[in-house]
């Protein structure tokens, strides 16, 4: 029975086996990597293969690839089934296992499961709701540089939601999310400079960032940039501009900009006049809980300009 090597013997192991060349030490290195590499293709090829066929709709092959790699760890296709479970798509709606997907992910510092298992923590889908731990799940993806989480930062800091309340950190956060041209925080820091919230008032910023936003179609922004328009602050009044805008926003479902579209017609303000369009848009307005809309069309219907509703 040979005997268990000292260290002294495995230290002195080149010497001892001369035969074992560098340039052959080399190859074997070589080799082992390609392998690796081969490997590493295999598994990659997976991943995307998997993300392309959830994109194309195709879930059964979705779930055939990545199911075995969540199993091996990958937060990446952790992330993406704890998405499938989240919406419904290929598999039964849950939650609870959209969590834990997501958790599995977002505990090995994957920033987008950590965004979607602090959504999760804010509204109570799945897990019992706890604000304090959307809260760090939104810093920690938010410090990696993740917009959304930035943005939904600056949110809770601004309605002090499972944080104190601190205008100074939702702008800070807002502004983050900005500066990488994300249409939501653009949208919420403009109206920060209109309203001089945060910030000082300054229409002119407020125009340069909502503009930027509602360029992505962000609804707020839009109804933001129809205002400044319809008033001449921070940019030259231009009704036609201003009835674009409002029309974009209304068309995307936000009640303020229903009702200034209602009241633009109904003052024919940039726009023929007409009663029956400025009720049209007045109703989707307080439909959606607009009082200022609901009042509009109570006044309408007491001067006999339309029907009680």
């Amino acid at each position: 029975m040979s005997e268990v090597p000292v260290a002294s013997n495995i230290l002195g192991y080149k010497s001892r086996y001369p035969l074992l060349r560098p340039k052959r030490t080399r190859w074997i290195v070589l080799g082992i990597l390609a392998a690796c590499l081969v490997a590493y293709w295999v598994f990659f090829n997976s991943l995307v293969r998997g993300r392309d066929a959830l994109l194309a709709g195709n879930y059964p092959e979705a779930l055939r690839l990545l199911e075995p790699l969540a199993k091996r760890g990958n937060a990446h296709a952790q992330t993406l089934l704890g998405v499938m479970h989240d919406r419904g798509e290929g598999v039964q709606l849950n939650r609870a296992a959209a969590a834990d997907y997501y958790r599995k992910a977002a505990e090995q510092g994957f920033a987008l499961a950590q965004v979607n298992l602090g959504v999760l923590y804010t509204s109570g889908d799945g897990v019992l709701r706890d604000d304090k731990l959307a809260a760090e799940w939104f810093r920690k993806a938010a410090l990696q540089g993740s917009p959304e989480a930035q943005n939904n930062l600056g949110h809770i800091y601004q309605n002090g939601i499972g944080v104190a309340q601190y205008q100074d950190l939702s702008v800070y956060w807002y502004r983050k999310a900005a500066e990488q041209s994300f249409g939501p925080a653009e949208a919420s820091l403009g109206l920060f400079y209109l309203e001089g919230k945060g910030v000082p008032k300054d229409s002119k910023l407020a125009f340069e960032w909502l503009s930027k936003a509602a360029v992505q179609d962000v609804p707020t922004a839009l109804t933001g940039v129809c205002y400044l328009y319809l008033t001449g602050e921070g940019v030259k009044h231009d009704d036609a501009a201003a009835l674009t805008s409002c029309k974009k926003a209304a068309a995307l479902g936000d009640p303020v900009g229903q009702r200034n579209l209602g009241i633009m017609y109904y003052t024919g303000r940039g726009v023929e006049q007409s009663y029956s369009q400025a009720a049209e848009w007045l109703k989707k307005a307080s439909d959606s809980g607009d009082e200022p809309a609901k009042k509009a069309l109570e006044e309408m219907a007491g001067a006999g300009i339309i029907s009680g509703t």
